[in-house]
């Protein structure tokens, strides 16, 4: 049995869509390594509204612990509970911590 056309495409399609979020999550990596904290806000933003989970995780955490950008602990809740639903197991861990601590 012979693979679809449809099939195929879609195929390379979700390939090259995942490779744009690695991309895009390794450079807000690379420079929340690099302690530039404007660029890693970027760039997590970025793979987030992509529907990158980790890029969600990545981010809660940025506003967490106020790394880079001002503390904000309901908005890391609330992307650490998007990261959760997008499969993320440690956003889930996250935001139940969350619900735990003042």
């Amino acid at each position: 049995m012979k693979p679809s056309f449809k099939l195929l495409s879609s195929l390379m399609i979700m390939g090259a869509v995942s490779s744009c979020f690695a991309d895009t999550y390794q450079e807000a990596q690379n420079a929340l390594t690099n302690h530039n904290y404007e660029k890693a806000l970027q760039y997590f933003t970025q793979s987030c509204d992509n529907g990158d989970s980790k890029g969600c995780f990545s981010l809660g955490n940025m506003y967490e612990k106020g790394e880079g950008i001002g503390q904000n602990k309901y908005q890391a809740v609330a992307l650490y509970t998007q990261a959760c639903r997008a499969g993320n197991p440690l956003g889930c861990s996250n935001m139940a911590l969350s619900y735990d601590t003042p």
